[in-house]
């Protein structure tokens, strides 16, 4: 198995036993055998995975800073990769295998934000969590549809106390 990141480049299929996240410049990766992976170059990492052994593994890429850290089992195991921030195209997160009886299960996901814009709507979509909320705002087309994007609808109605707040802050 193999855990990393990858451009669209990156090729994803192949008919033959091979460490394919990393094998060329399309893609970053952890194998299963503790090595990383990045230009078909490999170089040691961590510990081999333990066979038929549950293992967790744990991704952080930070695109601003440029780094890819892996977890294993809840233990971080350090910078990985370094200067990701200067790849030109989007990355994509890849887990692939070669072997017939592997398993794998993804538990968590988390994103944190990529901009300060990012972060402002989601502390608006906090507060104002309801089309029938964002719809009394005075605010111009543009930022109500990208507010709009995040809101999930709900029964929720808004009340006596959120709309005096909405109309005294807000207008």
């Amino acid at each position: 198995m193999m855990f990393g990141i990858g451009t669209k480049k990156a090729r994803l299929h192949v008919n033959m036993f091979t460490n394919l996240l990393g094998e060329d410049r399309n893609g970053w990766g952890l194998s299963h055998k503790g090595l990383l992976w990045h230009g078909g170059v490999a170089r040691n990492y961590t510990k081999r995975f333990k066979e038929n052994q549950p293992t967790k593994i744990g991704l952080l890429f930070d695109g601003i800073a440029g780094t890819l850290t892996y977890y294993k089992d809840d233990v971080c195991l350090g910078i990985a990769f370094r200067g990701l921030n200067e790849v030109r195209e989007p990355l994509y997160p890849i887990v692939c295998s070669t072997a017939a009886k592997t398993e794998m299960l993804l538990s968590e996901t988390r994103r944190d934000f990529v901009n300060l814009q990012d972060r402002c709507r989601a502390i608006i979509i906090k507060h104002i969590n309801t089309r029938e909320k964002l719809d009394r705002l005075a605010l111009p087309y543009f930022i109500k549809n990208y507010l709009a994007e995040a809101v999930t609808e709900s029964s929720a109605t808004v009340t006596p106390l959120e709309l005096h707040l909405i109309d005294q802050y807000l207008y």
